[in-house]
């Protein structure tokens, strides 16, 4: 259903809800904020990136005890490493990634992705 008011007349309380899409919904947002304060010159309402900022989207990661196989998941260990050139430790947290490109051979590290749709992948891996 549209946001127009030709969608075939009120129907108060049924079941027919308005949907707004969200650029919609911040012109709404921006209008009654400036109404309701009476300076014409307020900027707009914004709403949050949906997606947190803070933090790195790629991890560290070791592959596991046997081979990590092209086309499968697996939960792996994060690793940190510290300083450049200093050793790296398990962090003691895991994450369920997928491995969408080569075989990883047991007990090597890689380094996984988070995409947009939220799941971890593979990026690259030590040979």
């Amino acid at each position: 259903m549209g946001q127009g008011a030709e969608s075939g007349g009120a129907k108060g309380g049924g079941g027919d809800f308005v949907k707004f899409s969200r650029s919609s919904a911040q012109r709404i947002a921006k209008t009654v904020r400036t109404v309701e304060g009476g300076n014409r010159n307020q900027p707009g309402l914004t709403f949050e990136h949906p997606m947190p900022t803070t933090g790195s989207p790629v991890r560290l990661c070791k592959s596991g005890a046997s081979t990590w196989s092209k086309g499968t998941s697996r939960t792996v260990d994060v690793w940190e490493s510290g300083e450049c050139g200093s050793e790296s430790q398990s962090t003691g947290v895991t994450i369920d990634a997928r491995n969408l490109y080569a075989d990883v051979p047991a007990n090597k590290f890689c380094s996984v992705a988070k995409h947009g749709n939220g799941c971890w992948y593979v990026i690259a891996a030590e040979c």
